[in-house]
């Protein structure tokens, strides 16, 4: 009776461990890129803002990781039955290559649409597609979800990273001219 409480907390730590390396290595990283020697240029932010915004995301991830594996390790894993585990072995899960290649085939095609309909349109129509290949089939959430991607995209290449991106041709230059002014790039 006295080994099993003690093999739980033992269990939880090996499960935690991975985390807090990552959570360790990222803490000094961070520190690491907020002593950047750089010349501060007025308006700008400096190179450590990009590493320190990854690695925040990183630490968030691990914190998570850390807590879930500490609650979930104590529990046990659920066991099938003998019946489930022969199922599973006589239907294996579907898979679908053929769709790989579509996506594979929907990627070129945006690339090739890009510089005419602009990164706006095009990122939109491609998000769509990537999700209905994908047999996500709900029309209404497929274009809400579309659109803020590529808005969320064109916000972050264009006012955070100062990235120039593809406009497209009349009269497709018109919406990426419009959602400039809106984002408030000149």
């Amino acid at each position: 009776m006295s080994s099993r409480p003690a093999a739980i907390p033992l269990r939880r730590l090996q499960a935690a461990l991975p985390y807090v390396v990552v959570l360790t290595v990222g803490i000094f990283l961070f520190y690491r890129a907020d002593h950047f020697e750089f010349e501060q240029v007025s308006g700008r932010i400096g190179p450590g803002a990009w590493p320190q915004l990854i690695l925040v995301l990183m630490l968030a991830t691990a914190l998570w990781g850390i807590v879930s594996s500490v609650i979930k390790a104590g529990k046990p894993m659920p066991h099938e039955s003998k019946e489930e585990e022969d199922e599973d072995l006589a239907r294996p899960p579907e898979i679908h290559p053929h769709r790989v290649w579509i996506a594979v085939v929907a990627t070129l095609g945006y690339l090739l649409v890009l510089p005419l309909l602009g990164f706006f349109l095009a990122t939109i129509v491609y998000s769509f597609g990537l999700m209905y290949i994908g047999h996500f089939r709900r029309p209404l959430p497929i274009v809400a979800l579309s659109v803020a991607i590529a808005l969320c995209f064109m916000f972050v290449f264009m006012r955070v990273v100062y990235v120039a991106l593809p406009l497209g041709v009349a009269p497709f230059n018109q919406v990426s001219y419009a959602l400039m002014t809106a984002i408030g790039v000149h």
